[in-house]
């Protein structure tokens, strides 16, 4: 099974070199599929993003990354909305049935195919080229946005210490993402590596206190317990169990927009290096952000303070720059402790920043992809020599600067359009994983003659009771939400122009889109028959081999501490 390495291959995805000049062209290459779409890449004239992303770097990620400064501060809004218990089951509901079947599926497509295209061009070869181009366009424009929100929720950290200008502090923010953005992706994975376990210490240590605090362990000596589970539910917009369910559902909508992360799973698996291990692996232990941070960061919050709780009620009508505004500084301080804003505003701060500098890198990587797709001018695909999108990263960086518009009282009305417009633009790219996940197995079933079982299936697939129930309750739950995402904005009183723009702008972008492009392209909808499943699929098994045998060949170091923590290393991230 062996692959000779004399002299060492360098092979990649999507990297298929003609006779006459270094290109790279993925598209149809079986005799029944629709030729309309072809990814390229000019290897000689642009470079080419590099593998650098270890097993290290990408299950801290897959665990940590997406946590921004949300979980911390904004989750007030749905804990006073819903009420303790409606808000705890909503956000359990959407982690168990949406975030994790989405995130095995991805798992699936991409331990498949880990090309650097990410899900936009499953969109292309499994469902239809338009789709491809629609998704990459809403979701450029979606984490463009949230890049200026993350770098706006650092300054308005920050501000909780000092009155300086918060536009020094968005300065210093968007010129560290450009910087970063520059840098060859190890580096970015080990930036994200450390504040990823700043999260996972921030939210430990908090749910450790709560728990403590909940037994009597604190200034009061109240053995409060579970007092602070009230009201259980809260109606919202009419009384009654109407009013209760509606809460819940507002708050099911907030954690789809709050707990996702299937999205940057796709787009890093062009990086990583011996995808199908490392993907697979972080696939697998997605159920530890679920449990970390969705499950037992809800649930210890609802101990530690209530829905009712006067100063958090207070934060909710007067805001509050900072840890000011957290229900847990809230929490802390109504038990009595005090002295722990600064610690945890300062791990807040990093969380917001390390989501910031995710979206700007999931930013760089959709540009990037949509170039060798043909969606944008090619010129993007140029990399440096470090594999970094330059042009890609200057691109995300000029739009970041509309984070200035929060400076003044008259841009932050603007800014907030901006932002707005596309507040349901993830929940489009989840819907157009899903679309993809189940054509890819309709496909790969029909193209095999076989169904995609454990035993038949060479590659990741998840656990076995993921498919069919978990995946179809998940795309059937992602779907409700982007219909009834806007359900509050047709109750008297609130329809308006901004509101429905809001809640609808996205996915009537994403149609809009998808109509101009099959217009102008004339593209087809694939079938089971004639998607394509198999491009770059030869060249991607040799590389992968290939790149195996290397790491297999290499001298191993008999530094004794070394060897130590390559065996606390494999532990843990392995």
């Amino acid at each position: 099974m062996g692959v000779e390495k004399n002299p060492p291959i360098d092979i990649d995805v999507e990297k298929l070199s003609s006779d006459n000049e270094s290109v790279s062209n993925t598209g149809s290459s079986t005799s029944n599929s629709i030729n309309d779409f072809k990814a390229k890449i000019n290897i000689e004239k642009h470079g080419i993003t590099k593998r650098g992303l270890n097993s290290r770097h990408v299950n801290l990620m897959i665990i940590s990354q997406s946590i921004g400064s949300g979980l911390f501060i904004s989750v007030k809004t749905p804990l006073v909305t819903s009420g303790s218990l409606g808000f705890f089951i909503a956000f359990a509901i959407w982690a168990f049935l949406v975030v994790y079947p989405l995130m095995q599926a991805v798992g699936i497509l991409c331990c498949y195919l880990p090309i650097k295209g990410s899900f936009f061009h499953y969109c292309a070869r499994y469902v239809d080229s338009s789709l491809g181009f629609a998704a990459s366009m809403i979701y450029i424009y979606t984490t463009m946005m949230f890049v200026c929100l993350e770098a706006t929720a650092v300054a308005q950290c920050i501000s909780y210490w000092t009155n300086l200008n918060p536009g020094v502090w968005i300065t210093i923010c968007i010129l560290l993402y450009l910087m970063m953005g520059l840098i060859g992706v190890n580096y970015y994975g080990e930036i994200e590596f450390y504040t990823g376990i700043m999260k996972i210490l921030l939210i430990v240590g908090l749910m450790l206190f709560s728990l403590i605090s909940m037994c009597g362990g604190n200034s009061k000596g109240d053995a409060y317990g579970f007092r602070n589970w009230h009201p259980l539910f809260k109606p919202y917009l009419v009384d009654g169990n109407t009013g209760k369910f509606l809460a819940f559902w507002n708050s099911l909508l907030w954690a789809a927009f709050a707990a996702g992360g299937a999205d940057n799973l796709a787009l890093i698996a062009g990086e990583v290096i011996n995808p199908r291990k490392n993907v697979a692996m972080a696939a697998k232990r997605s159920y530890i952000r679920i449990y970390l941070f969705y499950i037992g960061g809800i649930f210890f919050l609802n101990s530690l303070i209530s829905a009712n709780n006067p100063q958090l009620l207070d934060a909710m009508t007067n805001g509050g720059e900072g840890a000011a505004g957290s229900p847990w500084v809230i929490g802390i301080k109504a038990v009595g402790v005090k002295g722990l804003d600064s610690l945890i505003n300062a791990l807040i701060m990093s969380s917001a920043f390390s989501c910031g500098n995710a979206f700007f890198y999931c930013s760089t990587r959709s540009i990037y992809s949509a170039a060798i797709a043909g969606y944008l001018p090619r010129f993007f695909g140029k990399c440096l020599k470090n594999g970094a999108p330059v042009y890609c990263v200057l691109l995300t960086f000029a739009v970041s600067l509309l984070s200035y518009l929060n400076v003044s009282n008259s841009g932050t009305v603007v800014f907030n359009w901006f932002v707005n417009l596309c507040a349901t633009g993830i929940i489009c790219a989840y819907l157009c994983i899903w679309w993809s996940y189940f054509n890819f197995r309709k496909a790969w079933e029909k193209q095999n003659n076989m169904k995609m079982k454990h035993s038949q299936y060479p590659y990741y697939l998840g656990p076995k009771f993921l498919h069919p129930f978990m995946t179809y309750a998940g795309l059937i739950i992602t779907v409700l939400v982007l219909i009834f995402n806007g359900f509050w904005i047709f109750f008297p009183g609130n329809f308006n122009a901004s509101n429905f723009l809001t809640s609808y702008f996205a996915p009537i972008f994403l149609v809009c889109l998808f109509i101009f492009w099959k217009i102008l392209k004339r593209t087809k909808f694939k079938t089971s028959s004639n998607a394509d499943i198999t491009s770059d699929l030869k060249e991607i098994d040799e590389e992968l081999e290939a790149e195996i045998n290397e790491l297999e060949n290499k001298p191993k170091s008999n530094n004794k501490f070394l060897k130590i923590v390559h065996k606390i290393n494999s532990f843990l991230f392995d």
